[in-house]
This record gives structure tokens, sequence and C-alpha cells, in this order.
């Protein structure tokens, strides 16, 4: 019989099956499962995942038609009300540390970045996911709007996330990004819009030796205590050393700040970055 390697198969081999059973083992998530293990869980919804599954009730009837295949996948039971209660009372961390794990493999294997610099560059972002109200009530955003926000840090070192933590959609994307602790290395350069600039939280990430690129917001107060000369061939107009003059800002951010002025041809547009 010639043996055929599945695509299913082929994803089941990428997954770090000792350092998923040592993530069961600690949090004992096994305790009192005689058939429906962790393991078994996690292929039920990586099957459905891939398969597109739209239900509990999807899942359950197309692994009935695949039956014959239960064995090479070690599974005795897969009934929705099973599956239910597992994802329900399952521990998170378990899938926590699988993502942690796979995220690693997939650095060493995904192509880097072709930027000249030798620092990890990140863009911290957050999008809006809109919902049916009706179906997700838990979700409310407005008065007849249903919403989630998925905060994403993206690694461009194959472009890939290190990272995705979902709120409510009225949950503003600093005050997550303050309650953060972001897995980055010393001298990374995170990249972020005007959402997040709040001078305390970008001091912070001057503090632990983390660099941030973001635009200028029209209302910010300074003085310039420096300038540096550009290039305008390529577009640059200014290269400023500047301190911030407003009451709060000042003291929230008491160090020099870099305010670089560029002009963008394509699109007749002038940007003010903060660094």
């Amino acid at each position: 019989m010639k043996y055929h390697n599945t695509i299913f198969n082929q994803l089941l081999n990428m997954l770090p099956r000792y350092r998923f059973e040592q993530s069961v083992k600690s949090t004992q998530a096994n305790r009192y499962t005689k058939h429906f293990t962790a393991w078994n869980q996690l292929l039920v919804n990586l099957y459905a995942q891939v398969s597109g599954k739209k239900s509990l009730r999807d899942i359950e009837t197309g692994l009935k038609m695949q039956q014959n295949s239960w064995y090479h996948l070690g599974l005795t039971n897969a009934v929705r009300s099973t599956i239910s209660y597992a994802n329900n009372k399952r521990p998170y961390q378990i899938a926590e540390n699988t993502f942690y794990h796979l995220l690693e493999k997939c650095k060493d294997v995904t192509p880097k970045h072709k930027f000249r610099f030798k620092n990890p560059l990140y863009t911290l972002d957050a999008t809006v996911i809109d919902l049916c109200l009706s179906m997700f009530p838990w979700a409310k955003f407005r008065k007849r709007k249903g919403a989630l926000k998925i905060h994403t840090l993206l690694d461009h070192r194959g472009t890939i996330p290190s990272f995705i933590v979902i709120t409510d959609a009225k949950q503003h994307e600093v005050k997550v990004a303050q309650n953060l602790f972001l897995p980055v290395s010393l001298d990374s350069i995170i990249t972020v819009d005007k959402a997040y600039v709040d001078f305390q939280w970008l001091y912070g990430l001057k503090q632990r030796g983390v660099y941030f690129v973001t635009r200028a917001k029209e209302t910010m107060n300074y003085r310039v205590v420096g300038q540096q000369e550009v290039n305008s061939s390529k577009g640059l107009l200014a290269d400023k050393e500047i301190m911030l003059t407003g009451f709060y800002s000042c003291q929230k951010y008491p160090e020099k700040l870099r305010l670089v002025t560029y002009y963008d041809r394509d699109n007749d547009k002038i940007y003010e970055f903060l660094t």
C-alpha cells in the first residue's frame, strides 16, 4: 500500500509535540480525562480551522465522514458536546505556549527583511473587526454595532506576529499598550501611528533601550535645541533635536527627541516623524 503524506500530517509534523506535552503536564490538562486528551483537542481544532468548519455540528459531521482515519490520529471520540466542554475547560496556557514555540520555529525559516539596518524592526498596531451584535452581544461597541479590536505586534523578520491581544473595540490602543510587556530585545525599533503617542509610554520604551518611530501630532508643543544637516535629494527637509514644552508632556518625556520632516513627492505631502 502506497503511503500518502497528507497536508494535515505535514502540519502535525511542524507542531512541537514534546513541548506541547510538557505544557499539558504542567497544567494537568489531562487530569480525569479518559479519551479526549488535550492532543486530541488540538487535532480537532486544527482540522476545523484548515477545513473551514463553522460550527461544532459541522466539525462533528466532518469528522464522522473521515472516521476511517481516526486510528492514525489517535481519536476515539469526537462528539460536539465533548469538543465544547474541552474548549471551555482546558487551560488556555497550552495554546499560548504552543504558539510561542511555533513562533521561534518560524523565525528560523522565514525570510529576513531587506532593510540595511541591523536592528530588529516591529510594528505595533490595532484593527477593529465588525461583528453582528445580535450574534455576539458581548461585543457591544455602539448602540447597534458589535466589534472587537485586535492588537498585534508584527515582526518584520518574516512578517509574522510576535503576539496578538484581543479586546473589546472600546479599548484605546495606547491604554492596551501600557499594560503590555513587549517581547522585544534591546536596540529594537517599534513603529506606531499617532494613536500611540503617549509620552509616558514612549519614555518607558526609551528607558528600556527600545527605539520608537511615530508621526508627530500637529498640536505638539516644543522648542528646537539642535539641528542636523539633511540630504534634500532624498526628500528630507529638516532633522531637529527638540524638547517638549507642554506642561504635562515635558514631565512625561523630560529628555531630547528627534523630529524629522520629510516631503513625499509621490503624494505631495509633508510628514513629521518623531523618534
